[in-house]
C-alpha cells in the first residue's frame, strides 16, 4: 500500500526536518512586522521584510512550517505550462515568481534548493504566444524527436520544449527559509487582534500578546480571529498527487500532461482538481484516474514496471 503522505518529508535530512519546527525560548513582545502563517507566502514575505531592513520580523506558525498546501504542493515553478491556458497576467506573475525564487536561491543562506527543469508540452495543446515564454527559448519537436527523448511513449507525437523552468522540494525550501529568519516560532496560534484607529496594534496568541507595527496574515484563507471584522470570499479546492517508485526511464523534466521526473527517477503525477470534495482522505478512484492517465500513454513494458510509492491530498486556497 503506498504511503499516504507527500514524498517531500522523506527526502529531507534530519537537520532539515528539525528546521521545520523551530522553537523560541521566549516570544518577542514587539514586532515591527509580524507574519502569521508559516507557509511559502508567509516565509517568503518574512524573508523579504528582513532583507529590506524593516526592523524586527517575527513569524508565527501554529503547526510546523509548510504544514498546509505549501508542503503538499507539487513544487513546480513552470510558467511555460500555463501559457495559452491561463490569463497572460497570471503567466506574467509566474515568471516574476520564478525570477524571485532564483534570486532567493542565490542570496539566501544555504539557498532554497531550486532545481532547473525543462518543460515539454505534448500535442494537442493550446496555441502559445512565444512572448509569453520569455526569457526561455522554445523549440518545436516533431514526433520523431519526441520518440528519441521519450521512447516509452506509446504513441509519439509532437510537442513544445521549453527550458529555463524550475522546481523544488517545498519542505526543503521552507526549512531553509525558516532557518534564515531571525525569529520564527512554531506551535503558536494567533487568537485575536487589538484594533485601534482602524489598524491592528497587537495580536493575541497562545503564547501571549505581541505589539505590532504591521501584521501580515499569510494563512491561506482569510483569518478568523476575535476582533478582526474581515469578510473575504474564499474557499479551498482539494487535489490528489502521487509519486512512483524509482523508475529506470530515460525521462527528464516536466512532461505535460503526464508526469514530472524528480529524484531517483521517480515520476510525480498530479494534482487533480476535486471541486466539492472536502474530505481529507485519499480517494482510490481519483488515484486510479491519475495512474491511468500516465500508464495508458506508455508502452506496456514501461507501464508494467511502475509502482506507486506515495499518494496524498492537499487543499489549495
Amino acid at each position: 500500500m503506498p504511503v499516504e503522505h507527500a514524498i517531500w518529508h522523506d527526502q529531507l535530512t534530519a537537520a532539515e526536518r528539525a528546521q521545520l519546527a523551530p522553537r523560541l525560548e521566549s516570544l518577542p513582545r514587539h514586532a515591527d512586522v509580524l507574519v502569521v502563517g508559516g507557509g511559502m507566502l508567509g516565509l517568503a514575505s518574512a524573508a523579504q521584510c528582513q532583507r529590506a531592513g524593516l526592523g524586527r520580523v517575527v513569524l508565527l506558525e501554529r503547526q510546523h512550517l509548510a504544514a498546509g498546501a505549501s508542503g503538499g504542493s507539487a513544487g513546480m515553478l513552470v510558467p511555460a505550462g500555463h501559457a495559452g491556458i491561463d490569463p497572460p497576467w497570471f503567466v506574467d506573475l509566474q515568471h516574476e515568481s520564478l525570477r524571485l525564487w532564483r534570486e532567493l536561491d542565490a542570496t539566501w543562506p544555504g539557498g532554497v534548493g531550486l532545481l532547473e527543469l525543462d518543460w515539454l508540452g505534448l500535442d494537442p495543446r493550446p496555441p502559445v504566444d512565444p512572448a509569453s515564454l520569455r526569457p526561455a527559448a522554445a523549440q518545436h519537436l516533431d514526433a520523431q524527436a519526441i520518440h528519441a527523448r521519450l521512447p516509452e511513449l506509446a504513441e509519439p507525437r509532437g510537442g513544445l520544449l521549453v527550458g529555463g523552468q524550475a522546481r523544488l522540494n517545498p519542505l526543503r525550501a521552507a526549512a531553509w527559509l525558516g532557518a534564515g529568519l531571525e525569529a520564527t516560532a512554531t506551535g503558536v496560534t494567533a487568537l485575536g487582534v487589538d484594533c485601534q484607529g482602524g489598524r491592528v496594534v497587537a495580536v493575541e496568541t497562545s503564547a501571549g500578546r505581541i505589539e505590532v507595527g504591521a501584521v501580515l496574515f499569510a494563512t491561506g484563507g482569510p483569518p478568523h480571529l476575535d476582533g478582526l471584522d474581515l469578510r473575504v470570499p474564499a474557499g479551498f479546492v482539494k487535489g490528489h498527487l502521487l509519486v512512483t517508485e524509482p523508475a529506470a526511464l530515460p525521462w527528464s523534466g516536466f512532461v505535460t500532461p503526464l508526469a514530472t521526473q524528480i529524484e531517483d527517477g521517480r515520476l510525480l503525477v498530479g494534482g487533480s482538481l476535486d471541486v466539492g470534495d472536502n474530505s481529507p482522505e485519499v480517494r482510490p478512484e481519483v488515484i486510479a484516474t491519475l495512474w491511468s492517465g500516465l500508464t495508458s500513454q506508455l508502452t506496456r513494458p514501461a507501464a508494467a514496471g511502475l509502482r506507486i510509492s506515495h499518494q496524498w491530498v492537499c487543499f489549495r486556497p
